[in-house]
């Protein structure tokens, strides 16, 4: 532990000396740009080492056995070209763009776009690599700095670990709360431990560029200011997107075609028979007639089949959408789900499809809106999520396929949610950057097993489940490292200072054993009418998962294991009344006990 302690000591260190040093670059940057605003020209790049011409450092996407898309910009427009190999050769190979680079305008300043798709790789091999102007002379773009290098994605059905890291909602200027251009310390902490961390590749849970996803949003190396460069500043992607590829979707902000252009991932999209393309959506419950990025597709690595879904809408485009129970708050969810969810739509047929054409393997989906979430702003999703009795629900389709985990975004907190009997384990990893929300509403919610969150208003942290509140916004910022190795997922939340926190390991093996039943299961009135049920832990000869509760053979809820009680405030102690409690294990074994209610 206390070598543990002094590394993320020393991340965090390193994180804030370097950003010292980039804010003094700024600072002689925003003097420059003052001096040429007239002539709305870029100033030179703030990424140190590299050539004044490069003003978004290479990021890499549409990873795979195969290939790699490299992405980078410059003030001037040449035919791109990327440079390869096998480390110690990183130039070994040449390929060109066959366009000229994409222009853009970035606060006013013109720029270009340059992506590269580089094929013919070897699957799980490590290679670097260059980005140099087309022309002659060809420029080196990287400057002084070492050759990035990455790994190409591991050949389905390899055995081999795989370590990815999963979050969402980021990509924001926000800093403590305030949004005032400066550097968002927490997001900048976090890429810099995300860097650091070893992981192979990125996924998404939605969200990126606030507010709105734009082109000024992303922003360069260059220019600051409140909501520009909150993705590409020097202190944010510029350094881990070197060297992490990033798979992308759709949440509700920036649904737009900038989404597409800056994250492109056509390849695994098509060769999975997925989409990652502009669409035209029909009216959905009065919504208006849209075009909007369509984001869902799967892809395989080792003993992990991701699956990679649109499940976002526009909070602006609701129609006559109500909510329904939920209210307002979930009229976006409602449409939504008419949109992509229904078991006709395209996707979910789509989805179906393949989840039948991979059995087997671990099993992971990632998509934006929540399928349980106790934040007061960003609920539940109540059409996603799976309840007992319930039909053609997205949490069905993937339980009933071997789904283990699902990642959401859309909430600005850390979630761990255990399954009810019938739905999938799932986290809310909405800590990657953006301004954090609050726990609060309706309170903890019984599935809810682990959550964190903060509030500028009160200055202080909140907590469900078996959490501490944090004692700083930066605790809040995290994100999920998640390792499977064969049957066996571990996933370690991690924060903005480096420390890792409610870590997981889940065996999904075959298991045709049963935990122990509950014992002496008691159910006693309290004052209030409340009835207090308890009971003593089940042991597994794995894990128990979960526990769930009956009353008079009706499903209550589940609660997490380490648990051992349950106040029932829904009903009045009547004589007769029963209550079951039924221990659960990851691969669905049950026992359970019953008594009577004391009343």
């Amino acid at each position: 532990m206390r070598s543990f302690a002094v590394k993320a000591a020393t991340l965090h260190s390193s994180a804030r000396q370097r950003r010292r040093h980039l804010a003094r670059a700024s600072a002689a940057v925003l003097v420059a740009l003052a001096a040429t605003a007239a002539l709305q020209e870029p100033a030179s790049a703030t990424l140190p080492g590299t050539d004044p011409q490069l003003t978004r450092a290479p990021y890499l996407t549409d990873l795979g056995t195969a290939r790699v898309q490299v992405n980078w910009a410059t003030s001037t427009q040449s035919r791109g070209i990327v440079k390869y190999g096998p480390i110690g050769n990183c130039t070994a190979n040449t390929v060109q763009s066959a366009t000229l680079g994409s222009p853009t305008t970035i606060n006013g300043v013109r720029e270009y776009t340059n992506s590269v798709a580089v094929t013919g790789l070897a699957a799980d091999t490590q290679y670097c690599y260059r980005v140099y102007t087309g022309g002659t002379p060809q420029t080196d773009l990287l400057g002084t700095n070492p050759s990035p290098a990455f790994t190409t994605l591991q050949a389905a059905g390899g055995a081999a670990p795989v370590t990815f890291a999963a979050f969402g909602d980021w990509g924001d200027t926000t800093n403590h709360g305030v949004n005032d251009g400066s550097v968002n310390e927490g997001q900048a902490d976090l890429d810099q431990v995300l860097a650091n961390s070893g992981v192979r590749f990125a996924v998404t849970t939605g969200d990126v560029a606030y507010p709105g996803g734009t082109p000024t949003n992303y922003g360069d190396v260059n220019q600051t200011g409140v909501n520009i460069s909150a993705v590409f500043g020097p202190q944010y992607w510029a350094v881990p997107g070197q060297r992490i590829p990033y798979f992308s979707i759709n949440g509700n902000h920036g649904r737009n075609q900038t989404l597409l252009t800056t994250w492109p991932e056509s390849a695994v999209a098509a060769a999975s028979g997925g989409k990652y393309q502009m669409e035209d959506y029909s009216s959905f419950l009065g919504s208006t007639p849209a075009s909007y990025p369509s984001t869902w597709y799967a892809f395989s690595t080792g003993n992990v089949r991701m699956y990679m879904l649109d499940a976002s809408w526009s909070d602006t485009n609701t129609g006559s959408a109500t909510g329904g129970a939920c209210g307002s708050r979930c009229a976006l969810y409602e449409v939504d789900h008419a949109a992509h969810w229904t078991t006709s739509s395209p996707e979910y047929q789509w989805l179906a499809q393949d989840l039948a054409a991979h059995p087997g393997g671990i099993k992971i989906a990632a998509f934006h809106f929540p399928l349980r979430s106790d934040d007061s702003t960003e609920p539940d999703d109540p059409y996603l999520k799976y309840t007992p009795g319930s039909s053609g629900t997205l949490e069905q389709l993937l339980h009933d396929n071997g789904v283990n985990l699902v990642l959401n975004g859309h909430a600005h907190i850390y979630q761990r949610n255990i399954a009810p009997p019938g739905g999938v384990i799932s986290y809310v990893t909405g800590g990657g950057g953006a301004k954090p929300s609050g726990l609060g509403g309706a309170g903890c919610s019984s599935t809810d097993a682990y959550a964190i969150s903060w509030s500028y208003s009160s200055n202080r942290g909140r907590a469900c489940g078996a959490a501490s509140p944090p004692s700083s916004d930066l605790q809040v910022f995290h994100f999920l490292k998640i390792t499977v190795n064969g049957s066996v997922v571990t996933v370690a939340p991690t924060n903005s200072q480096g420390q890792v926190f409610d870590q997981q390991t889940y065996d999904f093996g075959a298991d045709g054993t049963a935990p122990s039943q509950p014992l002496a299961v008691t159910a006693t009135r309290m004052p209030g009418q409340n009835i207090w049920v308890h009971w003593i832990s089940s042991s597994d000869n794995k894990r128990v998962a979960a526990y769930d509760v009956y009353r008079n053979g009706t499903y209550l809820t589940s609660v997490p294991a380490g648990t051992n009680s349950y106040s029932d405030a829904g009903t009045l102690c009547r004589r007769g009344t029963t209550y079951r409690v039924v221990a659960r294990d990851l691969a669905g074994n049950t026992a359970g006990s019953t008594t009577q209610a004391m009343c």
